[in-house]
């Protein structure tokens, strides 16, 4: 599942891509830290809750 982060740089809306932790699992892993498709600044993975893209 994709969700939705801003860039603390640009303020550009970034889509990052979660892995299920489990097959009926609702709970999903993201990196730790991901780069800005507009800026390329590297930004953190902040705590959930997440917003699905």
């Amino acid at each position: 599942m994709d969700f939705a982060f801003e860039c603390w740089n640009c303020d550009a809306d970034c889509t990052v891509w979660g892995k299920p932790t489990g097959f009926w699992s609702e709970l999903y892993r993201l990196p730790e830290d991901w780069e800005c498709w507009n800026c390329g600044a590297v930004n953190i993975t902040p705590e959930p809750p997440w917003t699905p893209a």
